[in-house]
């Protein structure tokens, strides 16, 4: 995590995913969560980063995996914070690259099969990294799901609520 540079002086704008993660080509999770190098390659060179200021977070476009950054997300969210959603957003890459649907709405958010995947190598990394416990539970707890629902997806993800 530490050879990780994030580039915050970013502009809206389109950029390579190391434009902003300088290093992140060479984490191991991504080599687990692609398969080989060749993979790893072909997805840094030809995955766009959008930042832009009308996003509030990061989120993958179902149509060209397309990650789009929030301009404020980028520059003012903690370095860990960043590094696992850039990791969650890799996982959604890998998916739209399978042709699934990101966002298939006959899933609520936390049951989606997408997201568990995605959020369940984040919580791998965010373990590794030596988070506690209640810090992955924070990392989890975002503003768009209920209490009830921030369980469910820990429990999904093999953390107790």
């Amino acid at each position: 995590m530490n050879t990780i540079k994030i580039n915050r002086e970013i502009n809206p704008g389109t950029y390579r995913i190391e434009d902003i993660f300088d290093g992140l080509r060479k984490v191991e999770i991504l080599l687990q969560i692609f398969g080989s190098s060749n993979e790893l390659d072909d997805v840094f060179s030809k995955t766009k980063v959008v930042v832009d200021t009308s996003s509030t977070y990061m989120h993958v476009k179902n149509e060209d995996a397309t990650i789009v950054i929030g301009l404020d997300h980028l520059k003012n969210s903690d370095k860990i914070i960043l590094y696992l959603d850039i990791v969650h957003e890799l996982v959604h890459v890998k998916q739209q690259r399978q042709g699934l649907d990101l966002y298939d709405k006959s899933y609520s958010y936390v049951d989606r099969p997408t997201e568990i995947e995605a959020y369940v190598v984040a919580v791998k990394e965010a373990k590794r990294l030596g988070m506690e416990h209640n810090e992955i539970m924070n990392y989890l707890e975002v503003e768009w799901i209920t209490q009830d629902e921030h369980k469910r997806l820990a429990t999904h993800v093999g953390l107790k609520p």
